[in-house]
């Protein structure tokens, strides 16, 4: 295995890079959502009368904003992601932080998919960086926050 040197920033640009290439893809949130509900069949409950076409450009516009307030330079980003947080938790939408894992896996599937720039390190970089974000995501969930 060869040694992994990267700093935090150069991760974040290579996995933000990586993401923007694969949802570029035609069928990138297509993808994300099959491997979610594959991985975690229970998951399709919360979306029982979702329109897809709709959650489709939902699911990245959120990831957007996640991207955005990873970086920390986008103040809408930032105000977004925490909107995301609040509507995601117990009192709102009621996710709990258990299907995050699910959530993280899908998303790394379909980046693997979709990226045509994939290599295996980016696997690795994806799942630290994607985890910053989604911590901060799962302490919310008992935040008595609307």
């Amino acid at each position: 295995m060869k040694a992994r040197k990267k700093s935090w920033e150069e991760k974040v640009d290579l996995v933000k890079d990586s993401y923007y290439r694969a949802a570029s893809h035609k069928f990138f949130a297509e993808r994300f959502y099959k491997y979610l509900f594959y991985l975690k069949p229970s998951i399709k409950e919360y979306f029982k009368n979702t329109d897809f076409e709709k959650q489709e450009e939902v699911i990245i516009d959120g990831l957007d904003f996640m991207f955005g307030y990873i970086s920390g330079d986008d103040k809408n980003a930032r105000v977004q992601f925490l909107r995301l947080c609040k509507t995601h938790n117990k009192k709102n939408m009621n996710i709990h932080p258990h299907n995050y894992y699910y959530w993280i896996e899908a998303l790394i599937m379909a980046g693997k998919e979709c990226d045509a720039n994939w290599h295996d390190d980016l696997e690795y970089y994806w799942r630290e960086v994607v985890s910053f974000p989604v911590m901060f995501m799962s302490s919310m969930y008992l935040s008595d926050a609307e």
